[in-house]
């Protein structure tokens, strides 16, 4: 964010106009002065934490209402607002700074991030929020440009280029939403809802093609014999040279899974070494690796019920509910509480598409009497 749209953004705040994200983005990047900057703050803006906490407490007060001609007034004059938000951008520059954890691999939660937006964490630890519906280029920490977006795909450039060191992006797709890529090697990549990927900006000869993956995505990998390609999932590897197959490696679920489509893959714990810990599955399989036994698990399924999501659509079949309730609130980003537990335990079938979250918990009350009732983003079901 530079300093024009900081203050375009600041402005809007101030009328009333602004979203409950883009709240968000202001809150995290002023809540930025609490550690930052303070030996840097210009004399002339007055006590830096007397304006810092108006400020905050401005975007705390009207966060999450919905924007109406009753909307808060807000505590300052506009004119006084933007002589603040001015220093605040000089201050600043154009660095747009988020929060993040400094245990995340730990917690499989590579980032923090403005609620419902997309984020791409760039080699030097900056990051960039990614609307849908940008056409933009993707550039390096260096300002070189990688990679183009368009829309709802980010591609990197296939033109291989002088390169000693692997230079890594990270994207993370909040819940609700789907993003695509496709890799410097022409890989195409369909990340599913609340994932996050880490991967090579350039794929460097002589170096296995490798990528990191947490949540759920699809792989339409390039064939390259001298270069395998590896997908790591929490404690599974996936070693393939040219093939289809679906990952799924969220950290709230049991097992880590691998749907074979097309080709043939390789898994492998990558704690052990010996060769009886790799697996090799072909097309219509589905291996299944269990957190707590540590065991694979090898069977024949349907395909189109796992890669569904890709195309939009979501399946169940033969399903205990309390997997369907993860899927729900993964697809549509809400939250279900459950308050019959021997629902959980149920199988069902339905399938969807189009529909709402309202017309999906209305069709499980029609076919299977589920009594339910939602509030905002939050179903309960008695």
């Amino acid at each position: 964010m530079d300093k024009k749209n900081f203050l375009s953004l600041l402005e809007r705040y101030q009328d009333g106009t602004t979203t409950p994200e883009e709240e968000q983005m202001l809150l995290n990047y002023l809540d930025s002065f609490q550690n930052e900057h303070d030996d840097e703050w210009p004399s002339a803006l007055g006590n830096s934490e007397a304006l810092k906490r108006d400020i905050l407490d401005g975007i705390l007060q009207n966060m999450g209402k919905e924007k109406s001609k009753n909307r808060l007034p807000k505590r300052f004059p506009s004119q006084k607002f933007l002589k603040y938000a001015a220093g605040i951008a000089i201050l600043l520059g154009s660095t747009y700074l988020f929060f993040e954890i400094d245990d995340h691999k730990k917690a499989n939660l590579p980032l923090l991030q403005p609620e419902n937006s997309i984020v791409l964490k760039l080699d030097n630890g900056s990051t960039d929020v990614i609307s849908e519906n940008d056409r933009k280029n993707i550039t390096d920490s260096q300002g070189n440009v990688v990679g183009v977006q368009t829309g709802n795909t980010i591609t990197y450039a296939q033109e291989k280029k002088e390169q000693k060191e692997l230079v890594y992006n990270e994207l993370t797709v909040p819940l609700g939403k789907r993003f695509d890529l496709v890799l410097s090697d022409g890989t195409s990549v369909k990340l599913n809802a609340g994932s996050t990927i880490k991967y090579p900006i350039q794929f460097i000869e002589g170096h296995n093609r490798e990528v990191e993956i947490w949540g759920e995505a699809f792989f339409d990998v390039t064939r390259d014999e001298n270069h395998p390609f590896l997908v790591t999932a929490n404690n599974v590897q996936v070693e393939v040279l040219g093939t289809k197959f679906n990952v799924s490696s969220y950290p709230e679920d049991d097992d880590i899974s691998t749907v074979l489509v097309e080709g043939s893959v390789q898994l492998t714990n990558k704690d052990k070494s010996n060769l009886d810990d790799s697996f090799v599955i072909v097309p219509n399989q589905k291996a299944s690796w269990d957190k707590n036994s540590e065991k694979m698990t090898i069977e024949e399924v349907e395909t189109d019920i796992y890669t569904s999501w890709t195309s939009g659509r979501i399946i169940f079949k033969n399903i205990p509910f309390k997997n369907i309730r993860k899927k729900l609130e993964r697809r549509y980003n809400v939250t279900i509480i459950n308050n019959n537990q021997a629902l959980d335990e149920k199988f069902y079938n339905a399938s969807f598409d189009i529909e709402t979250i309202e017309q999906v918990m209305k069709a499980f009350k029609e076919n299977y009497s589920i009594d339910y009732s939602i509030t905002d983003n939050q179903i309960i079901i008695n």
